[in-house]
Formats: C-alpha cells, structure tokens, sequence
C-alpha cells in the first residue's frame, strides 16, 4: 500500500512539474536565451565583422495555415540566414546561437532546433527556429540573432522589417 502511495505522489510531482515547465513556455522566453534588454536588441548592428568577414542577416519568417494545421495554424517558424558579404566561404568557426524576434515591445526569445536546413551556399549559415508565437501574419517584425566566432563574445545582428508570411 506505501509503494503505491509512492507511486501516485511521484506521479503526481511529475505532472505538477511537467505543467508548471509548460506554462512557463507561454511568454515565448526561453531560459537558455540571455535576457538581453529591448532596446539593445533594437540597436543591434544591420552588418558585422567577426574576425576578417562581414555578415549581414536575411531571414524567412512564416505560420502554417495549410489543411493539416491545427485551428489557427502553427506557431511562428524562423529561417535565418547569416550571408558573408564577399562570397567567402562561412568559418568553420562561426556560431549562431540564439534568436530573438521582436513585435513592437514583446520578444520572441529562443534558441535554433538540431535539425538541418537544406544545403545552403558556403558563404551562408542557415538555422531554423520553430515553436514561436501566435502573431498574426502580414505584419512585419525585426529580427536579431546571436552569433559567436569560436569562443569569443557573442556578437548580435539585426535584420529589420522581417514579413512574417502565412502558408496555406
């Protein structure tokens, strides 16, 4: 009779956690990300040079509406770009680590899935972040993201007016 008690309290723990670990997810804040003020976010550079390249930011920002998408569609996905401006191969070196995606003062703060995007040319580092926010589609928002040269800083570059698109 005590194991079973055991159980259901451990059981019962486990749920608890599992729900408050869920809920914290529901301001879009990722506790892995740097909390990194809004207006530095804002700041941040349109073009830097880490080492001897120059980077600058492109992304594709989208919510899937298509027949198979849940009522109201997926959250928010996001596919970055970091382009070496010269066409020289991307360094072995170079590291993004986080996204940010702003909307007016709410931030989108999370860090990149494992998967791997398609082949992308070597002179770009393409990431893709899933599971974002529920905003509308039509609007444009910026974009930041952290990278880092091998062990360095971490350096961030912004990419403003990002559409976020809406397939269906």
């Amino acid at each position: 009779m005590r194991c079973k008690k055991s159980l259901n309290l451990a059981l019962l723990l486990s749920f608890s956690l599992l729900v408050s670990v869920i809920g914290c997810g529901s301001d879009k804040k990722n506790p892995l990300v740097p909390d990194i003020p809004l207006d530095e976010l804002q700041a941040a550079p349109l073009s830097i040079q880490l080492g001897d390249q120059d980077y600058t930011l492109e992304t594709e920002l989208w919510r899937d509406f298509m027949p198979i998408a849940p009522p109201g569609g997926h959250p928010l996905t996001a596919l970055i770009r970091v382009i070496e401006q010269n066409g020289e191969p991307i360094s072995a070196d170079l590291k993004a680590e986080y996204l940010w995606v702003l909307k007016g003062d709410e931030i989108w703060a999370t860090i990149f899935s494992a998967e791997t995007p398609p082949l992308s040319p070597q002179n770009e580092l393409h990431k893709i972040a899933r599971g974002g926010p529920l905003w509308e589609t039509g609007i444009e928002v910026d974009a930041v993201v952290g990278l880092r040269l091998d062990h360095g800083p971490l350096e961030l570059l912004r990419a403003p007016n990002q559409l976020i698109a809406r397939t269906d």
